[in-house]
């Protein structure tokens, strides 16, 4: 149960004035591993443009270098008796081509868990090092993350007393000594941290808490408190400011001060009842997050909600055949790839006799070649950075007007001479993109500008043929 999706781009839109029309950008690449009740596709992540690498499960990992489109197993201990979480997608952590980690547990699920171990290369594979942290009944290699060859931090959870063990290594991997955590983690640094945890048996309950450490988790500091039901399930951020939290009941948390003030999104579009289980941003602006939109008990929709503009706006994109989005990793804008699982036999039964199919899936288009199925009123004037830029020969330009206006939207060359006039008329409330298209034009840089009431923005954008 596992799902991922991801898309974005504009190829040709006109205004949106009701239902507009979406093309799927994604394109599904085959899993080599045979369907079976533990065949888990977790966490994907690249390394290049076309090399990267996943978590499976029963210890093994797929591993491409041709951007998926063969996709090989690797198995560095084929006797080992081992398997890893997929959700949360977090068991599998990479800092270049060459230095790469995966953190497993002893046995065959979480019912017969008795320790964790990690599994660790510094030869982007072709090797492979075993250290085991413990082989205590109940522990379960939950979490790695590294952010550079040498520190990396791991959680072990017992589920038989709900003890988590928090261990830091200095060296790469090789020995391992205990830190101060605060659940489940995400590092931009050594030193800059963030967590969150509940309370009550698993952290299922409120409430909600994220912390914060400067010193590589030697002190954390509480930052928010959310007591509304509703676990969260994943963190990520793109730079020391900027940060996202996703998880049930539709909650979408961000920041961009570092975590100081924590801002509940609330413009997604998405059902109260829903579940996010992935976050994936490149920068401050662009991002993806995969839910399930509506209540899981009800199989719901399976989408990727898709923004520019740091969640001013959002695109959403229905991803069918699958039964949870829980992995997304874009190496560019346009470059991107998901994880999914699909039951494919006794899918009415209980999740421990189903038989599932791992999905992966590729777009080299940001995800889609549409716009939303929804219109969303934007709340301010906002000017959004062409897509793609550099262009050759076409763009997409968006913006949002919150109330009716006259809009001007006119590009210009460097010596300022008007070279396209895009928009020039009444236009109602709402959100618009224009494609522009350049073939006559010399590569350089242009500008564009839009005038919309008193508002007036001018962008920047490169054609380069």
């Amino acid at each position: 149960m596992k799902i991922s999706v991801i898309f974005l781009l504009i190829l040709m839109f006109m205004t949106i004035t009701g239902i507009s029309y979406t093309q799927i950008g994604w394109l599904s690449q085959i899993n080599p591993i045979a369907p079976s009740t533990t065949n888990d596709l977790g966490k994907v992540q690249f390394v290049s443009a076309t090399e990267g690498w996943i978590a499976a499960s029963d210890g093994n990992l797929l591993h491409t270098t041709n951007a998926g489109a063969v996709w090989n197993i690797v198995t560095p201990f084929p006797n080992d008796t081992v398997n890893s979480s997929s959700d949360p997608a977090n068991s599998m952590s990479w800092v270049n081509q060459t230095h790469g980690w995966k953190i497993n547990w002893f046995g065959t699920s979480f019912g017969d868990a008795h320790g964790a171990v990690i599994h660790r290369t510094t030869d982007g594979g072709q090797t492979w090092t075993k250290n085991v942290l413990t082989t205590t009944l109940g522990d379960v290699g939950f979490q790695i993350q590294f952010v550079d060859e040498l520190n990396g931090r791991v959680l072990i959870f017992n589920f038989l007393t709900g003890a988590a063990q928090f261990l830091k290594t200095t060296d790469g991997g090789v020995s391992w000594t205990p830190f101060n955590g605060a659940g489940i983690f995400y590092f931009v640094d050594v030193n800059n941290g963030w967590s969150y945890s509940g309370s009550g048996a698993q952290g299922a309950n409120p409430p909600y808490n994220i912390y914060h450490t400067t010193n590589g988790g030697t002190n954390w500091n509480k930052q928010f408190s959310d007591s509304l039901l509703g676990t969260y399930n994943t963190i990520q951020f793109s730079d020391l400011n900027n940060g996202w939290i996703v998880g049930d009941n539709s909650k979408v948390l961000k920041t961009t001060n570092a975590g100081t003030t924590w801002t509940r999104v609330i413009n997604t579009g998405i059902d109260p009842l829903s579940e996010s289980k992935c976050v994936f941003f490149l920068n401050a602006n662009t991002g993806w997050i995969g839910t399930n939109d509506g209540n899981i008990n009800d199989n719901p929709i399976r989408e990727v909600l898709y923004t520019t503009n740091g969640g001013a706006n959002w695109t959403k994109q229905n991803i069918q055949n699958t039964e949870g989005i829980f992995s997304i990793f874009f190496w560019d804008n346009n470059n991107g790839w998901f994880t999914a699982d699909n039951c494919v036999q006794n899918c009415n039964g209980p999740d421990s006799l189903k038989t599932w199919q791992g999905v992966v899936a590729h777009t080299t288009n940001g995800g889609v070649t549409g716009v939303t199925d929804k219109k969303y009123e934007p709340s301010q004037y906002a000017l959004f950075d062409n897509y793609p830029n550099p262009f050759n020969p076409s763009t997409i330009i968006s913006y949002s007007i919150p109330s009716a206006s006259i809009v001007k939207l006119v590009v210009f060359n460097s010596l300022g001479q008007t070279v396209r006039i895009l928009e020039n008329g009444f236009k109602n409330a709402g959100n618009y993109s224009i494609s522009f298209s350049a073939n006559e034009l010399p590569s350089g840089i242009y500008f564009y500008r839009l005038e919309a009431g008193q508002f007036s923005q001018i962008k920047k954008m490169n054609l380069l043929k």
